[in-house]
């Protein structure tokens, strides 16, 4: 929801959408859509771009796997 909020723009939000691999189709659906950014972060062509490996490889910590490991530790 951040990323999405932080582009702004439909048009930066296509643009980024399809620099990350999203087909075009899908990439102005998404990018066009009034839905607020909650909503829309569910949709399957931003998870695509934005998936958990992809935030996890620009350093973003998972706030799941952190609770997990805190109450059930091995």
């Amino acid at each position: 929801m951040a990323y999405w909020r932080q582009w702004r723009k439909p048009r930066t939000k296509v643009r980024n959408l399809i620099k990350r691999g999203v087909k075009i189709q899908s990439a102005v659906a998404c990018g066009i859509t009034s839905k607020g950014p909650w909503r829309s972060s569910k949709t399957p062509g931003i998870n695509q771009a934005l998936s958990d490996a992809y935030l996890e490889s620009e350093g973003l910590y998972s706030l799941r796997d952190g609770w997990i490991r805190l109450h059930y530790p091995k």
